[in-house]
């Protein structure tokens, strides 16, 4: 396959790395330019490019990187993607540790993903399908002092 990682931070190299031990074609991308990733491609095989090039001509793409940076890739990124491409987003919202409060995310349109964020029973679990549903199900909407926005 060939995969456009747009991260390369803890979860992106990691899966640049696996990725290309595995064979597949990598292109992956960071917010500072393909010349800092000179040494992760020379390590591993990958391509070093744009992120408007990490979506181009790829099977699937990944985007790994924090929240609070999501605006700051350009608007129109996907916009020539084909729709069958599938985009996976590690993402996770750490208003207290990392990105912030974004208020997009705290009035949030999806109404229930809060049952799946930091602090709940469910993330980071290692659970079947029957025990994903209980800790969904036993989630409470108040976040612990640990994941509160400031």
């Amino acid at each position: 396959m060939k995969i456009g990682i747009i991260g390369a931070g803890h979860i992106g190299g990691a899966l640049t790395r696996r990725l290309t031990a595995l064979g597949h074609t990598v292109l992956v991308a960071n917010s500072r330019g393909p010349e800092t990733l000179r040494d992760l491609a020379a390590e591993t095989g990958a391509t070093a490019v744009t992120p408007r090039q990490a979506v181009t001509g790829v099977d699937v793409i990944v985007v790994t990187i924090p929240e609070k940076n999501i605006p700051d890739l350009p608007h129109d990124l996907f916009t020539n993607v084909p729709r069958a491409v599938p985009v996976i987003d590690t993402g996770n919202y750490y208003p207290q540790q990392r990105d912030g409060r974004i208020a997009a995310i705290e009035a949030g349109g999806l109404d229930e993903s809060w049952r799946q964020q930091p602090g709940t029973p469910v993330y980071a679990a290692d659970l079947d399908a029957a025990g994903v549903r209980r800790a969904l199900s036993a989630a409470r909407s108040e976040r612990t002092a640990q994941w509160k926005a400031r």
